[in-house]
């Protein structure tokens, strides 16, 4: 097998292993029932349908609530569903997460440590790819467009643009950031905005509402000021204690920077994403940065190979191991009855 075969197996391993170890200790009733997987199941059993919907599930949500949770996800849920729709989403999440390391490691010249780095060291990723969830498939989609965009391979480029924005909404600044490195042959990339409006006339045929995505409730964050995560008052935040997410500024801007000066396609997607953050009120930047962190691991992928980086991961490992059980632990939805997610 050759360096390069084992390298890939060395992540798909670590991420499956890594994952595994957190079932057993948090147990795979909590796994199951941590945010949004239960969400994205029910999406994924009734597509938007409000009758099933409220036939089948009691959540306390209104039922304008669901297509704030886009499509592919839960398709690729219903594909597999046979063994268990909340099953299915968590096996999906495990298997995007493995991937996007392998891609990491090649998008970042074969390094396997920036590969493996990926896979921990930003607030909320252990934890995130553990459960069900459609943030690694968007992270993955993300990377591929950004990489065979600059590789000039516009039709692969734009495909899994349009794949990502069907997974997340923001898979739209993709085409912003394409826009700003525009050239002749970028055309293709035009079907990721057309995928939005695929998805929103998706919502006007199952709910008869061509703009439900808007009309969902209180889940758009983005405000018309910067910085008002800082107001305690705004209803997403709630909390002073909030100097963690200075500290994932930092580390995003540094990153974005640098990487700008290594890979102009990926640093001005990049730029693009972190300027968005910028405007994002809501106590949870940790996870709305996720997709960031390809384009930041790229920056500081030199310094994330000095031997005394090296050193201090991997003894915060331990810590990373305690947060993300502390956070399963805590990130339950309530589930009375399980018979509609198996």
């Amino acid at each position: 097998m050759s360096k390069r075969w084992r390298h890939w197996a060395m992540l798909a391993g670590v991420a499956v292993v890594s994952t595994v170890l957190v079932w057993m200790v948090v147990g795979m009733k909590t796994v199951y029932q941590n945010y949004d997987g239960p969400y994205y199941a029910a999406v994924a059993k009734c597509f938007y349908d409000k009758d099933c919907l409220g036939r089948s599930f009691d959540f306390p949500l209104k039922l304008e609530y669901y297509p704030a949770h886009f499509p592919l996800y839960p398709l690729l849920i219903r594909l597999i569903g046979v063994i268990g729709l909340i099953r299915a989403g968590v096996i999906i999440n495990v298997l995007a997460a493995a991937a996007a390391a392998i891609v990491m490691y090649e998008v970042t010249g074969r390094k396997l440590w920036t590969g493996l780095v990926w896979l921990f060291f930003w607030p909320r990723m252990w934890a995130v790819r553990s459960i069900a969830g459609p943030e690694t498939l968007f992270i993955l989609f993300i990377v591929l467009s950004l990489y065979f965009y600059e590789k000039g391979k516009m039709g692969l480029s734009g495909l899994m643009g349009m794949l990502a924005v069907l997974t997340k909404s923001p898979g739209v600044l993709l085409f912003v950031s394409y826009l700003l490195n525009w050239n002749k042959k970028s055309w293709p990339v035009i079907i990721i905005p057309l995928g939005l409006l695929g998805v929103f006339g998706l919502f006007g045929i199952t709910t008869g509402d061509f703009l439900a995505y808007f009309h969902s409730g209180d889940n758009i964050h983005v405000q018309a000021l910067p910085f008002r995560v800082f107001d305690s008052s705004q209803p997403w935040v709630g909390t002073f204690w909030l100097e963690d997410i200075l500290w994932i500024y930092l580390i995003g801007l540094i990153g974005v920077i640098r990487a700008i000066g290594k890979n102009k396609v990926f640093g001005v997607f990049g730029a693009v994403f972190y300027a968005t953050i910028l405007f994002v009120s809501h106590r949870d930047i940790a996870r709305y940065s996720l997709p960031l962190v390809p384009v930041v691991l790229l920056g500081l992928s030199d310094v994330l190979e000095k031997k005394e980086v090296k050193w201090a991961m991997a003894l915060l490992i331990i810590p990373m191991f305690f947060y993300t059980i502390n956070f399963l632990l805590h990130n339950q939805l309530p589930i009375s009855d399980w018979k509609p997610f198996f």
